[in-house]
């Protein structure tokens, strides 16, 4: 199935193609109405109103380019076009002079001076309108280029902007756990900066990506987790269920540290009990299927009740790359908090 701009450009082909048919067409027409001439006298004479036809071609190509006028019959189109018509009659009458001992040519070009001039005017107007056609598409197709530049870029911008936005909410809450871990535990708080770091330095690094493969991005939620653990000790248990085949499929970077934060924040807070978040990521149907799930205690979470600023860049990050909503839902029912995220492939 084609896509909307090969559509485009098979529509603009076609009609080219068919008005260079008609143009060959009416060139050829007084031969097949009049002609009785040598093969010889038909060859020469074609030759000539095909080559100014093809030198019509070149120059008008030229003042199209440079003469930045959108109207197909604008002046310098006509003057252009009026101008070869009247150099190709004159070529085609002065040629009667090399073959004047050839009366079957010379009556030939006196019978058809009149419609001759008329089909090379209409055949330099189509040509004309042939050119035209073209350059309107490259000039449609360059401002629609532009525009999707500049729309890219604005993504970027904004994509580079939820991530700074995010970034000091989640600095804030480590730099916390590891001021309280200085005082009752100074070694995992060594611990906690070193991973920190790691963490942050390869944030940095898939900042500059829009999409990285879904191996990198669970390396780096391991990292992130492997900082809440050291947070929360044995009383978080996170497990994995990756399907191997989506590992090798892209997603957006730093798409899935936010769900995990937030069901740290629904699950964990408020509560002294272990809590299991479970992670299970698919590949089918060309997209990638995130369901994390984890307990959760609706009365606990009033009183702490957040922004919910993680998910809702996450809404917005899906919406900016891949021009989509509802690709994140969220539901609390019977203790249990799901969070179902549905990525594209691109």
């Amino acid at each position: 199935m084609r896509s909307q701009k090969q559509q485009s450009i098979f529509n603009y082909r076609m009609i080219q193609l068919i008005i260079l048919l008609c143009a060959v067409s009416l060139l050829a027409l007084p031969y097949l109405i009049l002609g009785e001439m040598s093969t010889h006298n038909i060859l020469v004479d074609l030759g000539v109103q095909i080559g100014t036809l093809i030198t019509f071609l070149l120059i008008i190509t030229v003042i199209q380019r440079y003469s930045h006028t959108n109207k197909v019959f604008g002046l310098p189109n006509l003057s252009s076009t009026v101008l070869f018509s009247g150099l190709s009659l004159l070529i085609v009458y002065s040629l009667t002079r090399y073959l004047s001992d050839e009366p079957a040519y010379s009556h030939f070009v006196r019978v058809t001076i009149l419609i001759r001039g008329i089909i090379i005017l209409l055949s330099f107007l189509l040509i004309t309108a042939v050119l035209w056609i073209d350059q309107e598409h490259f000039h449609v197709q360059r401002i629609q280029s532009y525009a999707i530049d500049k729309e890219r870029e604005a993504i970027r911008i904004e994509l580079n902007s939820l991530q700074q936005k995010f970034k000091p909410h989640f600095l804030f809450n480590s730099l916390n756990s590891i001021s309280a871990l200085t005082i009752v535990d100074p070694k995992k708080a060594r611990e906690m900066i070193h991973l920190l770091s790691d963490f942050m330095r390869r944030a940095v690094q898939e900042d500059a990506q829009e999409l990285i493969l879904l191996s990198e991005e669970i390396d780096h939620l391991n990292r992130y987790v492997a900082i809440e653990q050291i947070r929360f000790g044995d009383r978080l248990i996170v497990t994995l269920d990756i399907q191997e085949s989506a590992l090798e499929k892209k997603v957006p970077a730093l798409i899935l540290q936010p769900i995990i934060e937030n069901a740290i924040k629904y699950g964990l807070y408020g509560s002294l009990d272990d809590v299991e978040i479970s992670i299970s990521i698919k590949d089918f149907d060309n997209k990638i299927d995130v369901i994390v799930k984890n307990p959760f205690d609706q009365d606990a979470q009033r009183a702490s009740a957040g922004t919910g600023y993680g998910l809702t860049s996450i809404r917005k990050k899906i919406y900016l790359i891949y021009g989509q909503q509802q690709q994140l839902e969220t539901r609390a029912e019977n203790g249990q908090f799901t969070t179902h995220l549905t990525i594209p492939i691109l």
